[in-house]
């Protein structure tokens, strides 16, 4: 029988200490920044924030800043519930990491059986379902295309919510979710994810962060390591049910190494480990990336424009597939789930 992933939440784990492993999660030294009006201008001018903690709604499109002492920067958008840009001193190093959901990467034929029902969810990638679908056809999905709503906003913090629809795409269920995302001081960007939903559904979301560490739009000089032993080998887009030793692979990052930039990549790493725990580092000449995630895989995705992506998730396809664990929420659960982009400067 599948294991099926889901996770209670356990307010305990969110008052966690940093994955960078220096200073907690909720760190009010943070700056904030919420500019449109001109008193907002004001304040983002003088580096100090005109309220500690607000609370806003769907109508409020406002986007959000979170800063720290050292230069980092890093913008939020209701569309997506986005990180529309990190910058690192003045250089943008990631942009446009819209949330996807309610099931990140493809479900071939958009096609999925639960509790003996088969349901046709929306295909948006040839004949499969990508990013939970779209009647549209944009590849991003509906939820990462949607206007979320903006919840509270504090020195270090933003927090967004989605309700998708019962039968949103083809989904069954109403499901609520719910993005949180802290900023510490050493750099530390969280991303807590919480749902809840009224009939049994599949639930995988994840950030789509293009990253661009160099801030040059070049895989030059760019080095990459994976805590990854396998990968999951697939045919048109969609896994085959396999999972295959990294040796002698392009996919082979166990050790840091110089990205094999004339490699393409839109694939799905097995992650060691099933704990909270680091997952990859990704390092340019001045400034670098470590994430760190709860989620048993890792898209490594590669554009012709010089970004990467590295995108915590459940293995694709996984709910057509037996050899990989189900992303299922049950009506009587509560799903949680947190992955991390630490940005640092390279010493």
């Amino acid at each position: 029988m599948k294991k099926i992933i889901t996770r209670l939440l356990i307010l305990t784990a969110i008052t966690a200490l940093s994955a960078c492993g220096q200073k907690p999660i909720e760190d009010s030294s943070s700056k904030i920044i919420t500019a449109s009006s001109s008193s907002a201008e004001k304040s983002s001018s003088s580096g100090k924030s005109s309220s500690s903690k607000s609370s806003s709604s769907k109508s409020d499109t406002t986007p959000v800043t979170l800063s720290t002492e050292s230069g980092l920067s890093i913008k939020f958008v209701n569309t997506g519930a986005a990180i529309d840009s990190v910058s690192f001193g003045g250089t943008k190093i990631a942009s446009n990491g819209f949330i996807v959901g309610r099931c990140a990467n493809r479900i071939a034929g958009g096609q999925f059986t639960l509790n003996g029902k088969t349901y046709q969810v929306a295909k948006n990638n040839g004949n499969d379902s990508l990013h939970g679908g779209d009647t549209r056809g944009n590849w991003k999905g509906t939820i990462a295309t949607s206007q979320w709503e903006k919840g509270e906003v504090t020195n270090s913090s933003v927090t967004y919510s989605y309700i998708s629809a019962n039968g949103e795409n083809g989904y069954p269920g109403e499901m609520t979710l719910t993005v949180k995302y802290t900023l510490s001081q050493t750099g530390e960007l969280l991303i807590e994810y919480t749902a809840t939903t009224t009939e049994d559904t599949l639930c995988n979301p994840t950030n789509h962060l293009f990253i661009d560490i160099s801030g040059s739009k070049s895989y030059n000089n760019l080095k990459l390591w994976i805590g990854a032993d396998s990968y999951t080998p697939l045919n048109n887009g969609i896994p085959t049910g396999k999972i295959v030793s990294v040796e002698g692979t392009k996919f082979d990052y166990r050790v840091e190494k110089t990205f094999a930039s004339s490699n393409s990549y839109d694939d799905n790493l097995v992650l060691n480990g099933s704990d909270y725990r680091k997952a990859a580092t990704l390092s340019g000449s001045q400034y670098k990336v470590d994430v760190f995630t709860d989620r048993p895989g890792l898209q490594l995705y590669k554009e012709n424009n010089g970004n990467i992506c590295l995108e915590s998730q459940m293995f694709p396809d996984a709910i057509n597939q037996a050899n990989f664990e189900d992303p299922i929420l049950r009506a009587n659960e509560t799903f949680y789930s947190k992955t991390a982009y630490c940005f640092s400067k390279v010493s």
